[in-house]
């Protein structure tokens, strides 16, 4: 009888793969000088998930790359967010920007300068 144990460690899944090349399908270990996997965070996104997926899914990997993300572009405070997280997903996305560009191209043409 064999009792060997085998531990199961979570597996990025081919969607994961895909959005993390450089690294196998895990986010990248923030400790080491070298591009090296962090093998506790894979990418567990599916096809269906949002090009720039923030977690939604449950996947741990792009929901850390959506904090970092936040947090260095100056949408999370310390205290509180600045944003909420609709506001910072839509940032993220860049939805808000093409809201922005949409908006700027609707007053140009009430103004009659559209066209």
């Amino acid at each position: 009888m064999n009792s060997r144990t085998v531990s199961h460690r979570p597996m990025p899944t081919n969607e994961g793969r895909h959005r993390y090349p450089h690294t196998a399908g895990y986010f990248p270990d923030l400790s080491s000088a070298a591009l090296e996997p962090d093998t506790s965070l894979p990418c567990s996104c599916i096809v269906l998930c949002a090009p720039r997926c923030a977690g939604e899914c449950g996947c741990l990997a792009c929901k850390l790359q959506f904090v970092m993300w936040a947090d260095e572009s100056g949408y999370m405070g310390h205290e509180r967010p600045l944003f909420t997280e609709d506001e910072q997903l839509r940032f993220y996305r860049g939805e808000q920007c093409r809201q922005e560009k949409n908006r700027g191209r609707g007053e140009a043409e009430e103004n009659g300068q559209g066209q």
